[in-house]
């Protein structure tokens, strides 16, 4: 690593002092490089840029689950050496908006930092005052929310002293930008009744009544449990994956509390209910409160049984021939 004695004489602050936060200013970039971000999932996306050169980063207009812009630099040698010689700024009101053909530009600065002496460089650019992630020993988190109302976040890459050599000026750098997506996810839940009537129920995520929304809820990735209570229907009880950035949908069609009947049996059997001859094999069907008697019919061979048919309740009937070989 190279030590510039003369360094504290040469550097240029104006760009931290001279253009200050609350005023804004002109200046031309090299070349523009607009990215834009997906809110849905976690991409990223490369660009090599030089040191005079900007990046307007283009966000989704859709960012529920968007809570901050990455940005990685790989840090050329030929830049890592000279301390405090490229500078990294963000600015806010820019004017005209970015294009590939527009080079001149004027914004107000919010932030601006040196390059640190090391090969890669994490900034995390919060998009609200309170997100969840924090700086840590290997990235850092920028004290200030950029103004994102003209629907994108500019960053300018510039020189920051005088007497850099070709080398520096000339050097490239591999700069990766993707979102930060919020940890959590979201559920919308649609309950449809047999009538299309919309009887009352109440809804428990978790464990915890909840108020029926139709925006749906928001919860922390893994599985949840959801269960609707009726006094007009059936209660349903589902367990839900939640993933993160996404929107899981979950339809539950609800059921009369009338009793249902299911049967299976043999092809060859003969089954009646209450005496009549039984055609809905392998199919629930609603049944009046109160004793039914079931009986099956093969061949020979005839099996009755009595079941007392309660609200709310389902009741399969089943007869299963089997034949047992043993060896004693």
């Amino acid at each position: 690593m190279k030590i510039h004695g003369i360094r504290s004489k040469i550097i240029i602050f104006s760009l931290l002092c001279a253009a200050s936060p609350l005023f804004s200013e002109t200046f031309r970039v090299r070349k523009l490089f607009p990215l834009k971000l997906t809110g849905t999932v976690q991409s990223e996306q490369t660009v090599v840029t030089g040191i005079n050169d900007g990046i307007a980063i283009f966000l989704p207009e859709e960012r529920t689950w968007l809570e901050g812009i990455e940005i990685k630099i790989a840090i050329p040698e030929a830049v890592a050496a000279w301390q405090d010689s490229v500078a990294l700024s963000l600015y806010d009101n820019i004017s005209p908006l970015p294009a590939l053909s527009q080079i001149d530009y004027s914004g107000t600065r919010s932030f601006v930092k040196p390059l640190p002496t090391r090969l890669s460089w994490v900034i995390r650019i919060p998009l609200s005052a309170s997100v969840s992630f924090k700086e840590s020993a290997y990235d850092t988190k920028l004290g200030v929310v950029p103004d994102t109302k003209q629907g994108f976040v500019f960053v300018r890459l510039q020189p920051a002293m005088k007497g850099i050599p070709d080398e520096t000026i000339n050097a490239e750098l591999k700069i990766t930008v993707k979102p930060i997506l919020i940890n959590k996810g979201k559920l919308r839940v649609s309950v449809a009744s047999p009538n299309g009537d919309t009887s009352p129920y109440t809804l428990f995520i978790d464990g915890t009544k909840t108020d029926v929304d139709a925006k749906g809820y928001t919860l922390t990735p893994g599985a949840h449990d959801v269960n609707i209570v009726s006094d007009f229907y059936r209660d349903e009880m589902r367990t839900v994956h939640i993933d993160r950035a996404k929107t899981t949908e979950l339809r539950v069609a609800l059921k009369s509390l009338a009793p249902t009947l299911l049967v299976t049996s043999p092809a060859n059997a003969s089954v009646y209910v209450d005496g009549r001859h039984w055609t809905a094999i392998g199919k629930e069907i609603e049944i009046s409160e109160g004793e039914h008697t079931v009986r099956f019919v093969m061949g020979g061979y005839e099996i009755v049984r009595v079941l007392n048919a309660q609200k709310g309740k389902s009741y399969t009937a089943s007869v299963a021939v089997d034949l047992t070989i043993s060896e004693q």
